[in-house]
Order: C-alpha cells, then sequence, then structure tokens
C-alpha cells in the first residue's frame, strides 16, 4: 500500500492543489456522518416514546435532521465532483506538457497511440486518488462515529459487534491485492485496443486496398479477446467484496437480534433501542464495505497510476544553454556517429555545412539523410561525435533558441487543424500585421488559391489539410517558414509527390524563402541539386563525397548515375 501512495503522490508534484475544497470536502464529510448517526438516535427515541405517544418536537427534530442530510449529501456530491474534475485537470495539463518535453527518443520505443490514453481516461485516476482518500476518511470516520453511539446504546452488544473489523481488514486486503494485478491487466489491453483502433481506423483505405480485412479482423478479435478477458477477471473481484458484505451483514443481523432479544426479555435494553442499535451497526458495515471498496479500487488505479509515473519519470529534453545571440557560423559535423538503439545509422560523419550557402544531400533509401536532419534539429544527439556551430558545440546553446534559428519544411502532413491564417502564424511569438501576412502569402505563392477559398485566411483547414491540394499544402507550410524568418531552412524533400505545376509552383515559392538563408535540402531529383553551392552524397550511413554539382559529375559514379536518370525521365 505505502508503494502504491508513492505511485500516486508523484503524479501530483509540481501541480497546485485546491487545498481549501479538498478541507471543505472532508468537513463536510464529517457533520454528514454525525446527521446520520444523530437521526438513527432520534428514531430509536421516537419508537421508543410510541408505547404513549410521539412527541412532536422530536418528530420535527428528525425531520429537520433528514432534511440537512439531503441538503449535505447534495453540496458534498457537489463539491466533490468539482475537487475531482479540477484534478483531473491539473493532471492532463501536466501530462500533456511533459509529453512535449520528452526527448524524441522515447517515442520511438512506445506505441504513441497509447500515450493518448495516458492524458485521457488514465488521467482520470488522478483524480478519484482524492475520491479514494475521500472515500476511505469518510468510512473510517462514520464508522468510528457510529460504533461510539453503538457503545452508548449497549456496550456487549457493541464489543460483541468488533467481530466484523477482523473479517472487513481480510476482505479489504485480499480485494486489494487482486483488484491491483487485474486492474493493471486490463488498463492494459485497453491501451493496446486503443493504440490499435486510432492506428488502424486512419489506415482503413490502405487496409481496403489491400484487401487485408480478414487478417486485420483476426487480430481484432484477439485484441479484443484478451480485453474481455481481462475485463472479465476483473468483474471476478468484486465477488469477493459481495461474499464479504453479505458475511458482515450476516454478522450484523446475529449480533443485534440473538443477544438483543435476549436483552430485551431481560430488561437491559429497549425495542427502540435494538432497532436503532441494529440500523447503526448496518450503517457502520455499510461504512466498512466501502472502505473495502474503495481500498480495492485504489489499488487498481494504482496500476494505472504507475504507467503515468513512469512517463513523468523520463528526463527532459535538456533546456540550459546560451542564447543563439551570435553571428552566423558554418554548420561542422566533427566524426558523427548515431544509433537507433543497437542500429547503427550514421557513421563517421565529417563535414562542414557552410553559412548563407545551399547544401543539398542525395543517397538512396535508408542513407540515413532524415536522420541527419533530426541531429541538426537536436532532435537527437550523436551517440559519437560532435556537432560545431562554427567552434563551438551546438549543445552549449539552448534548445529552444537553437531550434528557433531552424525552420522545416517536409513532405509529411505539414498541416494543423485551425485556419490558414493559424498555420502561417504557427510558432511566431511577435504581433504580424495584416499586410506582413499578405506579403508573405504573396511569396510563399498561397495568396492567390487562398483568396479563392470560401474564409479566405480564416478558412478552417481539414484533418490533414484534406482540403487543399499536394502543393498548396506545401505553400502554405512554406509560408509559415518563412513568417518565422529563420537563419537556418530545412527542406526534407519538399516537392516530391507532387505533379509538374505543383511542383514549379511549390519550387518558386521556395526559391522565395532560401534567399539569403543557409539552406540545407534532401534532394529526390537532380534538378533540385544544380544550384546547391555543395552536394553531400550519403550511402549507408557514410558520407561518400562531397563537392560542387561539377565537381561529383566528375569524379562520383552515384551522382552521374543520379543526373543520368533525370536526363533519362525527361526525354
Amino acid at each position: 500500500m505505502l508503494r502504491q501512495i508513492k505511485d500516486y503522490t508523484k503524479i501530483f508534484k509540481g501541480i497546485r492543489l485546491p487545498w481549501f475544497l479538498i478541507l471543505l470536502v472532508l468537513v463536510i464529510s464529517m457533520i454528514k456522518s454525525h446527521v446520520e448517526v444523530e437521526a438513527i438516535t432520534i428514531t430509536a427515541s421516537i419508537i421508543d416514546g410510541t408505547q404513549n405517544s410521539i412527541k412532536t418536537d422530536e418528530l420535527i427534530r428528525y425531520i429537520e435532521f433528514q432534511l440537512i442530510t439531503g441538503g449535505i449529501t447534495i453540496a458534498f456530491t457537489y463539491l466533490t465532483g468539482l475537487l475531482l474534475q479540477k484534478i483531473n485537470l491539473a493532471v492532463r495539463l501536466r501530462m500533456w506538457n511533459k509529453m512535449m518535453r520528452l526527448p524524441t527518443s522515447y517515442y520511438d520505443s512506445d506505441n504513441v497511440n497509447e500515450l493518448v490514453t495516458r492524458v485521457t481516461t488514465d488521467a482520470e485516476s488522478a483524480g478519484n486518488y482524492f475520491q479514494l482518500l475521500i472515500d476511505i476518511f469518510t468510512a473510517v470516520y462514520a464508522g468510528i462515529v457510529a460504533y461510539q453511539k453503538l457503545f452508548d446504546f449497549q456496550f456487549q452488544m457493541a464489543l460483541a459487534s468488533l467481530l466484523v473489523i477482523p473479517v472487513m481488514v481480510f476482505i479489504t486486503w485480499l480485494y486489494g491485492r487482486l483488484t491491483y494485478t487485474a486492474g493493471a491487466a486490463a488498463r492494459t489491453r485497453l491501451a493496446s485496443v486503443m493504440g490499435y483502433l486510432a492506428e488502424h481506423v486512419r489506415s482503413i483505405r490502405l487496409m481496403k486496398s489491400f484487401c487485408m480485412e480478414g487478417e486485420e479482423q483476426k487480430k481484432a478479435r484477439g485484441l479484443f479477446g484478451r480485453q474481455c478477458k481481462a475485463d472479465i477477471l476483473l468483474s471476478y473481484t468484486s465477488m469477493i467484496q459481495l461474499a464479504g458484505m453479505e458475511v458482515m451483514g450476516c454478522l450484523n443481523i446475529v449480533i443485534s437480534f440473538v443477544l438483543g432479544s435476549r436483552m430485551i426479555a431481560s430488561g437491559d435494553l429497549t425495542v427502540g433501542k435494538l432497532i436503532g442499535f441494529y440500523t447503526l451497526c448496518g450503517l457502520a458495515v455499510t461504512r466498512l464495505a466501502s472502505l473495502c471498496t474503495s481500498v480495492g479500487t485504489f489499488s487498481q488505479n494504482a496500476g494505472i497510476m504507475k504507467k503515468i509515473g513512469q512517463v513523468l519519470d523520463v528526463p527532459d529534453e535538456k533546456e540550459e544553454g546560451c542564447e543563439m545571440d551570435v553571428a552566423d557560423e558554418d554548420i561542422v559535423l566533427d566524426h558523427v556517429d548515431f544509433s537507433y538503439q543497437s542500429a547503427k545509422v550514421l557513421r563517421d560523419l565529417n563535414c562542414s555545412i557552410p553559412k548563407g550557402k545551399v547544401t543539398a544531400i542525395v543517397g538512396t533509401n535508408g542513407a540515413g539523410k532524415t536522420t541527419l536532419f533530426k541531429l541538426l534539429e537536436r532532435m537527437y544527439d550523436p551517440t559519437e561525435g560532435t556537432i560545431l556551430f562554427g567552434k563551438r558545440d551546438v549543445q552549449d546553446f539552448k534548445l529552444s533558441a537553437w531550434r528557433k534559428s531552424f525552420a522545416i519544411v517536409s513532405q509529411d502532413k505539414p498541416l494543423l487543424s485551425g485556419t490558414v491564417r493559424d498555420n502561417i502564424l504557427y510558432g511566431v511569438e511577435r504581433k504580424v500585421t495584416e499586410e506582413e501576412l499578405i506579403h508573405v502569402a504573396k511569396m510563399a505563392n498561397v495568396y492567390d488559391f487562398v483568396m479563392d477559398t470560401p474564409g479566405q485566411f480564416d478558412a478552417q483547414v481539414g484533418p490533414g489539410g484534406s482540403n487543399f491540394s499536394g502543393g498548396q499544402q506545401q505553400c502554405i507550410a512554406i509560408a509559415r517558414a518563412m513568417m518565422r524568418n529563420p537563419d537556418y531552412l530545412l527542406l526534407d524533400e519538399a516537392t516530391s509527390n507532387l505533379d509538374v505545376k505543383s511542383e514549379k509552383t511549390v519550387t518558386e515559392a521556395l526559391s522565395n524563402l532560401m534567399k539569403g538563408r543557409t539552406t540545407i535540402l534532401i534532394a529526390h531529383n537532380y534538378s533540385a541539386t544544380v544550384f546547391a553551392d555543395q552536394v553531400i552524397v550519403l550511402c549507408d550511413g557514410q558520407i561518400e563525397a562531397c563537392g560542387t554539382p561539377e565537381e561529383l559529375l566528375r569524379t562520383n559514379d552515384y551522382y552521374r548515375t543520379f543526373a543520368h536518370q533525370a536526363a533519362e525521365a525527361g526525354k
């Protein structure tokens, strides 16, 4: 239990909890316990008084207590729900902020779709933590108050009723252990199912194109079946709670009526007090049973909290360093190696990317071109070697400052949900005038087609930019990079997968963007390298050649083949 509490409490580190609201809920729960017990006491007094006549003042007092109990219950329910949602919100925000600070390498090893469940369904267990603590406190406090009154009613019977407690302790321990294991398994299965669905719903067209419906049904049947078994196992644990409640209920009846009948016969107990004792004993048993449920649920949710804790325990990207308030310099790769886990992707890269020039990178698929871009963006750090900015290690600079000096235009889903304006201004921290927006849109060949779109700059972008063509999406992405006004520009095959007309439009926009900037581009065709000041040929993660396009045409077989293929395609 202590380990589980530790798993919970570290989730709330750095979160400003609503302590006043928590204290208010606890106070109301204590008042509620006293009012419930007092109402039962008045009931016993009224029953004993019916042998003569019902006392009006006691009846009125009983009604008052019932109304107060109802009001307190409503307030308790509302405030507890408010507390729960406030805590859930705080934990969700912390989880999302953490996910944005995680190193890129973390997303290589964990299923990104499963991480969504950490922010959505799993985060709800954080609020449940306080809900359960309140429930446990309420159950214990109400049980103590009830037993105090039981001893006032009849000492010997109250002493006998304590036999319920060892039974409750054993049931709580067993229920807690089983629900922890079963709950963790059920949540793991659920995360797998949600991850599978999130990925495959987006790929319905791919599945249909390759006629994989049957195979995917088999996979889904296996996943859903394992989730079903885990849920069934979790539901079995509730049988322990139900059996325990039955046992405690039987003990309550035996103690109340077997012992109580004898004491009534001997004159040591009145009928009203017997009914009051039975009702109070039932209240105490109910509270103890709810304690069992709360502890079991606490254990079940501890498994979920462990998953969230594992994400929060991952070290953040290293942000510290100095600002980029220095003149532009060459970027130098000094004996750089990089591996994804155990697979080496880049080997002993040695080259210089000159400032203010255009450097093109060519190579076969899997040669390491995109990985090199990720190193330049500092999404990853070299496994060995150093990347230098002039003569300084790039890791000397603050990570956010380094990335702000770069802009990337890639071929892969460049647009986000929101308006066209939102997409162009994404990441821009300064105020942008309408005139500047229009100027950039014209430079990026965005203006004309946006003006023809209903809503113009405030037109909504569909999922993944679906309401714009591939060329239009790329032009909007170029406008976004242009608006950022970076010193260094990364173009990741920005004109691939486009038709001839769209490629021409995008190329014109890129030409405007590249002016006066250090540009590094991954080239998928020869024409993209002709105007480069330097071309780097990558082969199997190594630099095979580096030089001007003219030099490589004379000295490098791969580049000559690259150029020859382009010439053949143009015939």
